[in-house]
């Protein structure tokens, strides 16, 4: 919620999660759901690869489940589909992340200049 004023609570979760529909929630809880196994993949390396920043992130998000079916650690997700994005950074944010392509690609690369590396 960068950028949002502060709401009763402070935080609340996107309408693009929840869904303005009862379709659209749904299928969300079905995208949850199908990528689960990915998630607790990536969680675990999470755990291991930094474990003191897993255990803040899965204390903040066992204390904000938006959903039942996020099965976490991270509080938000983004999903970049069709889209060329440029180098950019989130400010507020303090940790680390996970980001993953899957598909078939042509041309272009990842860079990633914290750890100055490039997928091509």
């Amino acid at each position: 919620m960068q950028g949002h004023p502060a709401a009763k609570f402070d935080m609340a979760p996107s309408v693009d999660m929840t869904g303005k529909s009862s379709a659209q929630a749904q299928a969300v809880h079905w995208y949850y759901q199908a990528l689960a196994s990915v998630a607790w993949a990536l969680a675990g390396m999470f755990s291991v690869c930094f474990p003191k920043f897993y255990l803040k992130y899965q204390k903040a998000f066992e204390a904000r489940v938006w959903l039942i079916s996020d099965p976490g650690p991270w509080l938000g997700c983004a999903v970049v589909f069709k889209l060329q994005v440029y180098l950019h950074r989130y400010g507020l944010d303090a940790g680390p992340c996970a980001c993953f392509p899957m598909g078939l690609f042509t041309g272009g690369e990842a860079y990633f200049p914290d750890i100055q590396a490039k997928l091509a």
